[in-house]
């Protein structure tokens, strides 16, 4: 027991060293670190700080994105699509469209044809009102929104339970996304965040892409996602309001795949 006990105790001497030598040598090479990024060298995360951005960046995942609607006023697209902080950039962006049966956001038109000039992915979302019908939405969508090859498919954004049941919401929910599917020949993106998908989304939709909400945590609860709004406070250069920020959970090439053909 005893010499298991100082056999212990010299490796932990060991690592202790090893450690201090890191410490030394970073000081030496490079003379002065803040203690985040000292820390960060030592013993890598991957949600780090991107001090441009101003949020923290789950940095695992190599394709980011932003979405953004009239909150952000006119938007600069050349600034932000050339904006890059280290080793992250933004590829793709999903522009509010439309919600209800009636409503079409302002800026959209101008987001649509300027993300695509600078050379965005770009996606257009519907904010789906519990209370309005399905098909009456999915109308309204169809009429103001044009998607081309190498657009994004339709998105539906539900988030809002309204007084209706969970059952009855999932039916006019599929009811705009069967409608959407006949129109553009893809099925769409479902957009929502974990504990609304969690409550109320039933297995119909499971063969959806999902794009899920979860904010200031290291990895959503939910395991089944495609893409990630991990953090709704960021900075990008040209929009001068705050910015949601999303990733892909896979590389470029299969972002890409998601396109329409």
């Amino acid at each position: 027991m005893a010499r298991k006990k100082k056999i212990k105790s010299n490796r932990i001497r060991n690592i202790n060293i090893v450690v201090l030598l890191i410490v030394i040598g970073l000081l030496v090479t490079n003379k002065y670190y803040p203690l985040e990024d000292l820390v960060e060298k030592i013993f890598p995360t991957h949600y780090k700080t991107y001090t441009e951005f101003g949020i923290k960046i789950p940095t695992q995942y190599k394709v980011h994105g932003i979405d953004v609607s009239h909150h952000q006023g006119k938007i600069n697209w050349d600034m932000a699509k050339a904006m890059k902080d280290k080793d992250i950039s933004l590829e793709f962006a999903f522009l509010k469209a439309t919600e209800g049966n009636n409503f079409k956001d302002k800026k959209f038109t101008y987001n649509w044809r300027k993300s695509k000039t600078a050379g965005f992915l770009r996606g257009a979302y519907h904010y789906f009102s519990p209370h309005k019908k399905g098909e009456d939405q999915a109308k309204h969508y169809i009429k103001n929104v044009t998607l081309k090859k190498g657009d994004f498919p339709p998105v539906i954004d539900v988030e809002d339970i309204g007084n209706v049941s969970s059952k009855t919401l999932m039916k006019g929910v599929m009811k705009f996304a069967k409608k959407v599917e006949a129109h553009y020949g893809v099925k769409p993106i479902i957009y929502t965040y974990h504990d609304f998908y969690k409550n109320h989304f039933d297995s119909s939709f499971d063969s959806y892409t999902l794009w899920i909400a979860h904010y200031y945590v290291k990895t959503p609860s939910n395991q089944v996602w495609n893409f990630w709004q991990h953090n709704d406070k960021g900075t990008v250069s040209g929009i001068n309001n705050r910015v949601d920020f999303n990733v892909f959970n896979k590389d470029l090439e299969k972002l890409k795949g998601l396109l329409i053909k």
